[in-house]
């Protein structure tokens, strides 16, 4: 089973959000019943279209993967990005939060290559 570190950080922007409920409470949902070993794994969750692993902020052989997922919910209209974290031997994969907003949001992130290492919940 997976599990989503800082839930209440959904449950907030639900709140205030109204019109995005239905949609995270989906995806909540999704996630929640998903056991997941690898971050393919969830691109299979969601589809290839619905989700960005990552990766390395640079191309320099020292830097270490993000471990991070951006998932588009609700049409594309609200974005995830979550550091992901797998214990295949007793089976759970936890999410943890670092941002959630709308698509242009996250293209003004997106520009300063931000997404690798925001953290909104800290």
């Amino acid at each position: 089973m997976a599990r989503v570190v800082a839930r209440k950080h959904i449950i907030n922007f639900m709140n205030n959000h109204s019109n995005y409920r239905e949609g995270l409470k989906a995806w909540l949902s999704i996630v929640e019943s998903s056991t997941w070993k690898k971050p393919q794994d969830i691109v299979n969750t969601f589809g290839f279209k619905a989700v960005d692993l990552l990766g390395k902020k640079d191309t320099k052989p020292s830097t270490k993967s993000s471990e991070r997922v951006v998932i588009d919910i609700k049409g594309n209209h609200i974005r995830v990005i979550a550091k992901y974290q797998f214990h295949p031997t007793i089976k759970k994969s936890k999410l943890y939060l670092k941002w959630i907003g709308t698509h242009a949001e996250y293209d003004k992130l997106k520009k300063t290559k931000s997404q690798y290492d925001i953290d909104m919940f800290n």
